[in-house]
């Protein structure tokens, strides 16, 4: 690929994970929590507070976390009302997640937002696009971007109760031992 040309493939049977959270309507936010602060409020609230001390940032911050809640595990409630089924998209979202994050943090993969990350409707399966920025270049947006991966709060509400321990916290450590014992291969494919 170069500046004017591209990839496009179209991938089918996804939704974007902001398309679930966030949809004014139909989004699990709206519908499981309509009294918390939009997300729009949530950002101008944290915008408020860029010129002021840690400290009252990390209360902003706290605020944000009070007035606006994760949702995203209602979406696994609803889509699948039998237990192993649950169970199964559960732990295919949950490795997914772990997947995506550990190699996007290899190859330094940007603009991780939520119209980004796809979740397949049938299986749960997170599918990332859009790879223009890689290999550290987010760090020179006019927003340098500093987190190595997308794990917010409404992606480990996705995982169930143990959260980032257990499936995918063991799942990362898989995928970074693959990763170590195939560094040869990794670095040929990104030359």
């Amino acid at each position: 690929c170069t500046p004017q040309t591209g990839v496009i493939e179209w991938v089918e049977g996804c939704r974007p994970l902001g398309d679930f959270l966030l949809h004014k309507e139909t989004g699990l936010h709206a519908r499981y929590y309509p009294h918390d602060w939009t997300t729009s409020q949530c950002r101008q609230h944290m915008n408020a507070m860029k010129d002021a001390e840690p400290r009252e940032k990390e209360q902003a911050l706290r605020e944000v976390y009070e007035k606006f809640h994760p949702a995203f595990r209602f979406r696994f409630i609803e889509l699948y009302p039998d237990p192993s089924q649950w169970l199964s998209c559960r732990l295919t979202y949950t490795r997914s997640v772990a997947v995506n994050s550990m190699v996007g943090y290899i190859l330094a993969i940007g603009d991780r937002h939520s119209n980004n990350i796809l979740v397949d409707q049938t299986s749960s399966e997170v599918v990332h696009i859009d790879f223009g920025i890689v290999f550290d270049q987010g760090k020179l947006l006019p927003t340098p971007e500093t987190v190595p991966f997308r794990l917010t709060r409404d992606v480990i509400d996705g995982m169930g109760i143990t959260g980032v321990e257990g499936t995918f916290r063991r799942s990362c450590e898989q995928v970074l031992r693959v990763i170590r014992d195939n560094a040869g291969q990794v670095l040929t494919i990104c030359e």
